[in-house]
């Protein structure tokens, strides 16, 4: 099962922390975790590449991912950072329910 933990601060998302595989199929086979690797990652390449904002992260091939925009400059692009990251949200939110098995969404709201 992949776990998928959205980190929350006065509603707007800080964070996401993904880990471990969601055995849908075999690798090379897995929609489930083909769908969940392009909705995480797809958010990461956007603050990068189109919106030119530096968030901290790690990524590795064994099913980790975290993504901390804590302490980031958003370069008064809040509005478009929030677009992706709620997108991504909503994204994971309908995975895990229509894969209960494989896909586990936890959001926690930082005080």
């Amino acid at each position: 099962m992949t776990r998928v933990e959205i980190f929350r601060k006065n509603g707007r998302i800080v964070g996401y922390k993904a880990t471990g595989h969601s055995d849908y199929a075999e690798y090379g086979e897995d929609i489930v975790c083909a769908a969940l690797s392009m909705a995480l990652q797809m958010p990461l390449g956007g603050m990068q590449d189109v919106l030119e904002l530096i968030p901290k992260f790690d990524i590795d091939s064994d099913g980790y991912l975290r993504v901390d925009m804590r302490g980031m400059d958003n370069k008064g692009k809040e509005r478009e950072l929030d677009t992706l990251l709620e997108s991504m949200a909503l994204m994971v939110e309908n995975l895990s329910k229509e894969y209960p098995k494989n896909v586990k969404l936890v959001e926690k709201e930082e005080k």
